[in-house]
């Protein structure tokens, strides 16, 4: 209590008991797979196209699109060329990986160790030269061909010292600086070296094997857990049900979180008929979604002048494009809207097989979501639906499920302050408040169908409604919170009638 020793004018300033909830992140996606290069088993957070190429590597260091890391690329680069923003990059390896390392002698003493930035052979044969300069040495990582050595852009630094306390100490410039490679000072003696340098290739970086589910289930269960704003999960280069197990393990994990779903993949195949589908023996989860067909998209190998034997197109799986969508279609109308029809044109050369009527007749009650050609748009999204579509109608559309997800985590981080105060009217009373000012937000948003408030949602907290004595007396706050969603008008139905029996 304020103390009044002397007669005035006092000023006190008043909690006023408001805590207003933010807002979740609705489209942060994880690709979780095999990449060129970069961090193992440790989300990396990026946010352009040139941020993944920087630090887990781009198509031309092979000569074709062939593999997982590919896949993985493939998936990043079409995510952002789709509206895609922030992404954790996931990188999975079998196995017991090491990186490539090679140590630069005096001699035969060993003066400077070099290792890969990350695990993996990517590495074997990238070249190490230092060149001579003055009292200290130039450190360059490059390709060697023949005789000649060409340095990699970011990857040249000069005027180098061995000696710890120097402000141009090799550890403290190149370690800071270098996305490729990582250097350990091992002796102040500087190593033989002259004018034309002295290059050494880097090996033994052991690649590693594919990634199992068990490496999966790791990730979900030790680094992705904890990264709290993702969203959507993408797995390039694992369909369905070639890889049952590690979708099947995604699926648990985004049922455990309660807060992301995994946009789900199947093999480059046509489905011709229910029965197709049945095959498949899709998961049925409120968390899963699936679209079809694969799409074509240029391939960023060709060129006409210096590649010209590659194919001008490819045909990519359309996960990472549904999330970049997802991700436009949330800043651009909100997570409630549902993220298909004729806005949500796609940034490809076509789809692997066309989708007509007759097809989608039998592929939208099973909640495959279809990518068809649109007269005046090109290839768009023409579904929305989970693959619960038949298990449980309740949660049938990808923005009901999604919005349900906003609702839920945004609430559980908003009322974290409730957490061991009083159990009394007070604390009700505020958690109605709190909680019914930003479902009110959200109402006023369009994300709810009703015209008032009272058709839209409703927030109940209180003694004798959702909680029991009993229930106090065991610390519980009983929290009940309801929304009436927004559905996706699926069919718009024409009725003509014709005016007749008038003079």
């Amino acid at each position: 209590m304020p103390s009044y020793l002397h007669p005035g004018v006092y000023i006190e300033e008043i909690p006023s008991g408001s805590k207003p909830i933010e807002g979740v992140s609705t489209s942060t996606t994880a690709f979780v797979g095999t990449t060129f290069r970069g961090p193992v088993n440790t989300p990396t957070l990026i946010g352009t196209w040139d941020e993944y190429v920087a630090q887990f590597g781009d198509f031309n260091q092979r000569t074709g699109i062939q593999n997982e890391s590919d896949a993985t690329a493939l998936a990043v680069r079409a995510f952002y060329q789709n509206g895609g923003k922030a992404a954790y990059i996931c990188r999975l390896l079998g196995g017991t990986p090491t990186a490539a390392s090679l140590t630069i002698n005096k001699d035969a003493t060993p003066v400077l160790k070099v290792s890969a930035s990350s695990p993996g052979s990517w590495a074997d044969n990238l070249d190490v030269a230092v060149y001579a300069n003055g009292a200290g040495f130039d450190f360059v990582v490059g390709t060697h061909s023949g005789t000649t050595f060409t340095p990699i852009a970011g990857e040249y630094f000069k005027g180098l010292s061995l000696i710890e306390t120097a402000d141009n100490f090799a550890e403290k410039v190149v370690n800071a600086s270098s996305r490729l490679v990582t250097v350990e000072v091992l002796s102040t003696t500087l190593p033989t070296m002259n004018n034309e340098g002295e290059f050494t290739a880097m090996a033994n970086g052991a690649a590693g094997s594919t990634a199992a589910v068990g490496e999966y289930q790791s990730l979900y269960d030790n680094v992705l857990r904890k990264v709290p704003d993702v969203s959507i999960i993408v797995l390039p280069g694992k369909s369905y049900p070639a890889n049952q197990d590690i979708i099947d393990a995604t699926i648990s994990h985004c049922e455990a979180t309660m807060s992301r779903v995994v946009i789900v993949d199947i093999e480059n195949e046509e489905l011709d008929s229910a029965a197709d589908v049945d095959a498949l023996g899709l998961p049925t989860s409120t968390y899963s979604v699936l679209f079809y067909p694969w799409v074509t998209i240029n391939n960023p190998l060709f060129n006409a002048d210096t590649n010209p034997t590659a194919s001008p197109t490819i045909q990519i799986a359309p996960s990472s494009i549904a999330a970049g969508m997802w991700t436009k279609i949330d800043g651009k109308r909100g997570v409630w809207k549902a993220p298909a029809g004729v806005e949500t044109r796609i940034n490809v050369a076509g789809v692997a097989f066309d989708v007509e009527d007759l097809e989608q007749d039998f592929l939208n009650p099973l909640g495959v979501n279809c990518i068809r050609k649109r007269p005046g748009y090109g290839p768009v999204f023409w579904g929305s639906r989970t693959l619960a579509t038949k298990a449980d109608p309740e949660w049938r559309y990808v923005p009901v499920r999604r919005t349900a997800i906003y609702i839920e985590q945004s609430i559980f981080n908003g009322i974290q302050w409730a957490v061991f105060e009083p159990n009394d009217h007070p604390l009700w009373s505020s958690l109605r408040a709190n909680i019914g000012s930003f479902m009110n937000g959200m109402f006023r948003a369009g994300a709810f169908q009703g015209k008032t408030a009272d058709e839209a949602y409703f927030v109940r907290c209180a003694l004798g409604d959702t909680m029991t004595q009993g229930d106090i007396d065991r610390g519980q706050v009983i929290i009940v919170v309801g929304f009436a969603p927004l559905k996706p008008a699926e069919f718009v139905i024409l009725r003509l009638q014709q005016k007749v029996g008038q003079q």
